[in-house]
């Protein structure tokens, strides 16, 4: 039985948990992509397109295997692995958008 940590729809946390599983898993494909992240199969090939269109993510698909080619400039592999690991699955608040 494989645990995951579950995040809303439409959280970015999301997309970096079905990165860093690519970038985890040998031979990545989709149901094991499913099966590490808990996201059923074509939110996982939409959030692998949106990473690249909107974040730079170079993903390759050979037949069914996704490999992680390049993180793009904006994600870091140790913060999606964190989020993957569920590290960051509380809230986070950020000083910036803090109240004064």
């Amino acid at each position: 039985m494989t645990t995951f940590v579950s995040y809303p729809k439409g959280d970015l946390r999301r997309m970096l948990s079905v990165l860093a599983a690519i970038d985890s898993i040998p031979d990545a494909t989709v149901v094991k992509i499913k099966e590490r992240t808990g996201i059923d199969n074509k939110t996982v090939i939409n959030l692998i397109a949106q990473a690249g269109e909107q974040a730079g993510v170079q993903v390759a698909k050979t037949g069914p295997v996704y490999t992680l080619e390049d993180w793009g400039p904006i994600f870091k592999r140790e913060g999606a692995k964190m989020v993957l690991a569920g590290a960051l699955a509380e809230p986070f608040t950020s000083p910036i958008f803090s109240e004064r």
